[in-house]
């Protein structure tokens, strides 16, 4: 009688726990995934998930561009999260759609298969986190960027690898542009100057990826 007894507590503690971890996940499925919110949790990083498209060294390596030159980037001083990977897709957008996470600083392309590439991104400020759908109505390589950040009568006029813009533009619209930068410290974070900076060797494989009149998802 006593072994059955213990043998009835732990079917029922084992019941029990069952029982919170399946009402843990039905309210987790309640929640909008296309809210901050939401996308946050169903594209949270996992380490058995995520893989590199190619080795890190290749892919953030010094890149010869036209006439310019795209220094490397020290990858193993950025959070992995932020390096360019394959993630599952969990938006339902269609295939070619970018999706712009500005609260957790991801941007990704949805690709076949319910997968995705994810690139990490700073974000500068104007952004709400309001749902918004742009388009991509521009594209530019290597363009001219005008410093604002610096005093005098005249903003100064840059291009090349010193341009706030780097090696790829992107123009979305209502003053929105994708850009790269050689501040890799930026990644990740809030930074100065305004739109979106990815890593120049990922804002060209983002132009690359990505057609004109592609969708634009920001949230």
């Amino acid at each position: 009688m006593t072994d059955l007894a213990g043998n009835n507590k732990r079917i029922s503690g084992l019941s029990r726990r069952s029982f919170l971890m399946a009402a843990s996940l039905a309210l987790a499925g309640c929640v909008d995934r296309m809210s901050p919110e939401g996308f946050g949790q169903e594209t949270a990083p996992s380490r058995q998930l995520n893989y590199p498209i190619e080795p890190y060294d290749i892919m953030y390596g010094d890149v010869r561009d036209g006439e310019y030159k795209v220094r490397p980037v020290p990858y193993r001083r950025l959070n992995p999260d932020d390096l360019r990977q394959i993630v599952h897709d969990r938006t339902l957008e269609p295939v070619g759609t970018v999706v712009i996470d500005t609260r957790h600083r991801f941007l990704y392309v949805i690709l076949d298969d319910r997968k995705a590439v994810r690139y990490g991104i700073a974000t500068g400020p104007g952004f709400s986190g309001t749902r918004e759908t742009l388009i991509v109505n521009g594209r530019e390589s290597w363009p001219v960027s005008q410093d604002v950040r610096k005093t005098g009568s005249k903003p100064e006029k840059t291009a090349g690898p010193n341009s706030l813009y780097g090696a790829r533009a992107l123009y979305l619209g209502n003053g929105v542009v994708i850009h790269g930068t050689s501040h890799w410290r930026e990644i990740g974070t809030s930074a100065e100057a305004g739109g979106i900076a990815m890593l120049n060797q990922d804002v060209m494989d983002l132009d690359r990826r990505v057609k004109p009149g592609a969708r634009v998802v920001i949230l």
